[in-house]
């Protein structure tokens, strides 16, 4: 290898005084002259190729710059040249003798070949220059595919891919359904650094691993039970309850369960039977009810049932075969001298008329007493009363009437 050095040479030759030419003062093939008036440097050669300097100015290598066995070289520019040095030499003109690689100066563990013309270092893989010190960039050419990052190393170089890439250089596709990742008979689509599952009617999930709850959608109505299945369900109805979804409520008076002109009354699973106005009583109405448990005496009378019929027992003061009329005692005027007569089952009077009881009573409503105008007062026989009446008005603490 040749060390190029480029260089101009322009100096001024010729030098002299006012007597002579100065000793060696000539230069560039030029010689002393002495004139009458001055001594000069007459120039050899064709004066048109030369300058006052004797310099020849289309040829900057006609000096001979480049020095030893160097070669001379013109270059673009006024007076410019470059020098080629033979091995072993450098410098702008080749004045330097290169005598090894120096001590340290081959870097990156390169070696130094001592060459004894021109040393040089042999680098080791990855690296270059004079001295090993340019790292090659093995990234440089962009070697690694599909978006992967390039790592330079020495002689080498790592490839680090993005997902769904492998290989080398991150050129090869990721089949990430070569595993058989998708579960019950899925479809497995392949997609770029991941997969999807086509999953089958029924399942569930990432990997089509979870079979679908049908029963997840509460289906089955009125309390029944949802069994699930493979793609189905099936409702367990509770009692009186039927249907695919246990919708339909079985009517339990269908069968007519009443009897006697019963009112059936459907429910959930169960019916009810209202007998009434049936004269029947009974789940069914099945029962022929007591005449008396309808309360037919009246004025507190006891009923007494028989095998067809009731009997009313009437409190004395009142009759009829329901015991519901009261006997007007004063209705054949007992009270004599325009005395006010008041019956004793007067309810209404009680606790507001002197001699009747503060409250009412059907054991004591039977009979009347005489309100006497002032001026008169009377026995029992006198105002009415038989003598039964009398004892019986004596026996709860009457002694005198009208009081």
């Amino acid at each position: 290898t040749q060390n190029y050095f480029s260089t101009s040479y322009k100096n001024s030759f010729c030098n002299k005084n006012n007597t002579r030419c100065l000793s060696n003062s000539c230069q560039n093939n030029s010689t002393c002259k002495g004139f009458s008036k001055d001594n000069d440097c007459s120039c050899s050669g064709t004066a048109n190729n030369v300058d006052k300097d004797c310099d020849n100015v289309k040829d900057p290598c006609f000096s001979n710059p480049c020095q030893g066995s160097a070669t001379c070289v013109n270059t673009p520019g006024e007076r410019s040249f470059l020098c080629k040095c033979p091995p072993g030499y450098s410098g702008t003109i080749c004045e330097t003798t290169i005598g090894s690689c120096g001590k340290n100066s081959c870097q990156h563990g390169g070696i130094c070949h001592q060459d004894p013309i021109y040393p040089v270092c042999i680098c080791p893989a990855g690296y270059a220059g004079r001295f090993c010190e340019i790292d090659h960039d093995e990234c440089a050419s962009s070697p690694c595919q599909n978006g992967a990052v390039c790592q330079d190393g020495i002689d080498g170089y790592s490839c680090f891919c993005v997902p769904g890439y492998q290989g080398r250089h991150c050129d090869l596709e990721v089949d990430e359904c070569a595993s058989d990742p998708c579960k019950n008979e899925a479809t497995c689509l392949n997609e770029i650094g991941r997969y999807t599952c086509i999953c089958p009617r029924d399942y569930s999930g990432i990997n089509c691993e979870l079979e679908i709850d049908e029963c997840w959608s509460q289906p089955c109505l009125n309390g029944a039970t949802c069994q699930d299945a493979l793609g189905a369900y099936f409702c367990d109805c509770a009692p009186g309850f039927l249907g695919d979804h246990c919708e339909l409520n079985i009517d339990e008076c269908a069968s007519q369960p009443c009897l006697h002109g019963g009112l059936c009354v459907d429910g959930e699973n169960r019916y009810s039977c209202n007998c009434t106005g049936s004269g029947f009583t009974g789940t069914h109405c099945e029962t022929l009810m007591p005449l008396c448990w309808s309360k037919p005496c009246h004025n507190n009378a006891t009923c007494e049932d028989s095998v067809d019929n009731y009997t009313c027992h009437c409190w004395p003061g009142y009759t009829g075969a329901q015991c519901e009329i009261d006997i007007n005692e004063c209705n054949s005027n007992p009270c004599q001298s325009d005395g006010e007569c008041v019956e004793l089952s007067s309810e209404k009077q009680y606790g507001h008329i002197t001699g009747l009881p503060s409250t009412f009573s059907y054991h004591e409503a039977s009979g009347y007493v005489c309100i006497c105008q002032p001026g008169f007062t009377g026995e029992a026989k006198e105002m009415g009363y038989d003598l039964t009446f009398w004892h019986f008005m004596a026996e709860h603490g009457f002694n005198q009437l009208g009081y």
